[in-house]
């Protein structure tokens, strides 16, 4: 059996009403044609018997693609990265004797940075 002779699903049927009802809300059809081309697409039993219904109209837009975010590895590595500052700054005050208290305070600060930006 060749593929256009094949019979149109309840599934097929509404996809095309429900193009057909964004092209009238859209101002492309009028609700007679509406009406008209819904009717035909409910009584269509073969799948050739649909497109002709929206032969005339625009066909659909892609959808829209989203914005991509930042990678999921991006929070990982930047504990990474502040970890590894922390073990740098932490031998250096060991070696050189200065307070690690300025390390704490630079991740405290960083951590509440962090939690700041997420709200926006």
């Amino acid at each position: 059996m060749e593929p256009s002779r094949m019979r149109a699903g309840d599934a097929d049927r509404q996809r095309v009403v429900e193009r057909l009802g964004r092209n009238l809300a859209e101002g492309r059809l009028t609700v007679g044609e509406y009406d008209e081309r819904a009717a035909r697409a409910h009584a269509a039993v073969h799948l050739d018997e649909l497109p002709p219904l929206l032969a005339d109209l625009p066909a659909e837009p892609p959808p829209a693609r989203r914005a991509p975010g930042p990678p999921a590895w991006a929070p990982r590595a930047a504990v990474a990265v502040l970890v590894a500052m922390v073990l740098v700054w932490s031998v250096v005050a060991l070696v050189h004797g200065a307070p690690p208290v300025l390390a704490l305070l630079l991740l405290v600060v960083f951590l509440r940075h962090r939690r700041w930006s997420r709200r926006w």
